[in-house]
């Protein structure tokens, strides 16, 4: 594994080489995807239901170098950015100030889902944080924002 990392300007010129150490360490950003999720909902009129969709999530760490590989630090990701999408890679974003304003609701449960991924934006090892960020708002852009409760996927059923 070659660890050196070459910058280059808009014009494709090299600018510098970096070659981490051991005990060198860098701030990354991640985007996690949270797949076939749902929230659980209890509706002020007794109807029990289920938003679907995806949990986005941009998280900020921090890693060090030692022996050739990065390793993330332990307890150190802080979420900067977040947003869920009513449908699976399409259909519109929403975050949870949202539901209230679509459902009379006093109570919904946490984030539920079973599948993982990540990084769908574009982000890439050899990013910046600023390059990061562009890949991140670019990729948050293309979901139009929710305006009805029609646009939600939901499931209606009486839980025991």
């Amino acid at each position: 594994m070659d660890n050196k990392i070459d910058r280059n300007n808009s014009s494709g010129e090299q600018t510098h080489t970096f070659s981490p150490k051991n005990g060198d360490t860098r701030i990354i950003l991640t985007h996690e995807v949270r797949t076939k999720g749902n929230f659980y909902l209890e509706l002020k009129d007794g109807t029990k239901t289920y938003i679907f969709g995806q949990s986005h999530t941009l998280d900020k760490l921090e890693e060090e170098y030692d022996n050739g590989e990065w390793y993330e630090l332990v307890d150190n990701k802080i979420e900067i950015d977040n947003f869920y999408l009513t449908g699976y890679e399409e259909g519109f974003l929403y975050e949870l100030d949202d539901i209230p304003k679509f459902f009379e609701t006093e109570y919904w449960g946490d984030w539920e889902y079973n599948g993982d991924s990540g990084n769908w934006c574009g982000i890439e090892d050899e990013d910046d944080y600023e390059t990061c960020m562009k890949k991140w708002e670019g990729y948050k852009s293309k979901f139009p924002r929710v305006t009805s409760r029609e646009q939600f996927e939901l499931i209606d059923y009486n839980r025991d």
